[in-house]
């Protein structure tokens, strides 16, 4: 038997199904084939391994072991440019209030802006201050590394821990765990530890703290 309920807690309908944007559908049927297809066979060709690269500055991102292909990756910027992904990208770039719930800008692109660039709220460029506090963290941290800025019993830093949680701190843990193998880095961080802490449960903190000085372990909260 359905079940029924009072006038007063009618059941609710069935849910209904999201319509998906235009342009999904290509895509869909784009992953009907790379499901049914092997990793192997997709790493054999080379033109498509070549192009499943892409370099910014120093840095790799080597995607060829994703199962994706050259046309996979064309409807996917297509579908990209049929919702209007540049515009808004270029809105939110340019500092409007595209943050509706809060009637503010979204200013993480600011914290990752090149010096010079230009990103205005209300007539006041935002990436001048961030580059403020860019350059202060760097001088703060090269009195740390040089010795000048000491402990509170006269000793040098040598030791940090980093204290934050989720985004707050895996930005500085990626760039660490990159650099470790990195020659001239690990030659600069002789005689120095780096660990972080993500919560307060005790096993992790006596795990982040273990010996460890008091007098030469600077402590970082990162929020």
């Amino acid at each position: 038997q359905a079940p029924t309920r009072s006038p007063s807690h009618p059941i609710p309908d069935e849910p209904k199904a999201m319509a998906l944007p235009s342009g999904w559908e290509p895509l869909l049927e784009a992953a009907k084939k790379m499901k049914a297809t092997h990793l192997r066979a997709l790493l054999q060709d080379e033109a498509r391994n070549s192009s499943m690269f892409v370099k910014a500055g120093d840095i790799t991102m080597d995607y060829c072991r994703q199962k994706v292909d050259v046309d996979t990756m064309g409807k996917l910027f297509k579908l990209a440019e049929l919702n209007g992904i540049e515009a808004k990208k270029d809105r939110m770039f340019s500092g409007e209030r595209i943050n509706e719930t809060e009637g503010r800008p979204v200013l993480h692109v600011a914290l990752r802006a090149p010096r010079g660039a230009v990103i205005n709220v209300d007539g006041k460029n935002q990436v001048e201050e961030v580059w403020a506090v860019l350059d202060a963290m760097k001088a703060f941290s090269e009195k740390v590394r040089s010795g000048d800025f000491k402990g509170y019993t006269g000793k040098p830093l040598t030791d940090v821990v980093c204290i934050g949680i989720g985004g707050s701190y895996l930005g500085v843990e990626f760039v660490f765990e990159a650099l470790k193998t990195d020659p001239e880095a690990a030659e600069a961080a002789k005689g120095r530890r780096l660990r972080f802490l993500a919560n307060v449960d005790p096993i992790d903190v006596k795990r982040a703290l273990a010996g460890l000085n008091a007098e030469t372990t600077l402590v970082i909260v990162i929020s």
